[in-house]
């Protein structure tokens, strides 16, 4: 009787405990995800996570019209996310890379004028894309902004690289 009592307990301590991981499983699903994304850390939603995800590896395929596409519906979808610097400035690069000259600038522009970021420093290096729209006294003055709101960065010696040749 007492090995009835232990068998039954025992079947019904897995039976709780498998319980216990499903549950926790699918509600895992829905709590905010941490990430780490250009030296920052913070909290998103998992369907953000997924769908910023999605967006940055149709740009990594290098189809860069479905990758302009994608992102801006991620932007559209998330107005607020924390991953909006990151977004816009792929999207500016996405619409470089297919010579939309003009909405890559005025990307990189709101990247710039928005958010102090990392990705700011980046973006001013490629509105230095300027010069490839024959507008030299712009790109010298962005490349000098450059140097002076991020004297350190990656991008600021690359940018007086440029300055000096």
């Amino acid at each position: 009787m007492v090995a009835g009592i232990a068998i039954g307990f025992f079947r019904y301590s897995k039976r709780q405990t498998a319980l216990v991981q499903t549950t926790e499983q699918r509600l895992s699903k829905f709590e905010p995800v941490k990430v780490q994304l250009d030296g920052r850390e913070f909290v998103v939603d998992p369907n953000e996570k997924r769908d910023y995800d999605a967006a940055f590896d149709v740009f990594r395929t290098g189809d860069y019209s479905k990758a302009q596409k994608a992102i801006a519906e991620f932007l559209q979808r998330y107005p607020s996310t924390l991953y909006s610097p990151s977004a816009m400035f792929w999207l500016g690069n996405a619409q470089y890379s297919t010579r939309n000259y003009k909405e890559s600038t005025a990307s990189f522009r709101a990247v710039i004028a928005r958010y102090d970021h990392l990705r700011a420093a980046d973006a001013l290096l490629y509105r230095n894309r300027q010069v490839e729209m024959k507008d030299t006294k712009s790109a010298k003055a962005t490349l000098n902004e450059l140097l002076k709101k991020y004297p350190g960065s990656e991008a600021a010696a690359t940018g007086a690289e440029r300055l000096r040749s």
